[in-house]
């Protein structure tokens, strides 16, 4: 169950589960309220590039969360939900630097602002998504240029969806696009690369 918390609090928190799992994420950086600087925190929300085979990271973040006093959640392949300390942590899992924007926005937020994005794209015949069609790690940077550039062809062929919704289409001389998106720093805690 979600609480109120004052973020001063939940930032020490983040900090010290921070503190406690970073080996075990090639990359990591503060997300949700935190990151937005909102004056009430339900929750902690990290976005994280896994160190390792999925299956065998998975095993060792949960070891891990159970050794420094948490629960393990439900734990899926784009987000894990954790107690620590009595706060719900969630980690949003990038499968890769390729798709690394993607999953910091959606655990950004706020809600509304991915689910318009999301729109936004479709919109123009783009893609937005952080998960590969065969699994974490298996090039999602290709399999994404993949579905944009079969999206964007579509729309140029008036096919824009099932939905049968009227279609823009990309942009003039636009053959395929491949959406980037960089997060400027809003705070030191939680960015970081571990080294593998």
């Amino acid at each position: 169950m979600k609480k109120e918390l004052d973020p001063k609090i939940a930032e020490e928190i983040a900090e010290d589960f921070l503190e406690r799992t970073k080996d075990l994420y090639k990359r990591y950086e503060l997300a949700g309220s935190l990151r937005r600087k909102e004056p009430v925190v339900h929750d902690i929300d990290f976005a994280v590039i896994p160190k390792g085979e999925f299956g065998t990271w998975r095993e060792e973040v949960k070891e891990r969360v159970i050794k420094i006093g948490g629960a393990v959640g439900p734990f899926g392949e784009t987000i894990s939900n954790f107690r620590y300390r009595d706060v719900l942590v969630n980690l949003f899992i990038c499968p890769s630097e390729d798709v690394w924007g993607v999953t910091l926005m959606w655990a950004t937020g706020p809600k509304g602002h991915t689910i318009g994005m999301t729109i936004k794209a479709r919109n123009k015949g783009l893609l937005l998504d952080s998960r590969p069609a065969s699994g974490p790690g298996k090039n999602p940077g290709a399999w994404l240029e993949q579905r944009v550039k079969k999206r964007s062809e579509e729309y140029s062929a008036g096919n824009s969806s099932p939905r049968k919704r009227e279609a823009k289409g990309p942009s003039p001389g636009v053959s395929s696009t491949r959406l980037v998106t960089t997060a400027n720093p809003i705070s030191d805690i939680g960015r970081g690369t571990v080294a593998p």
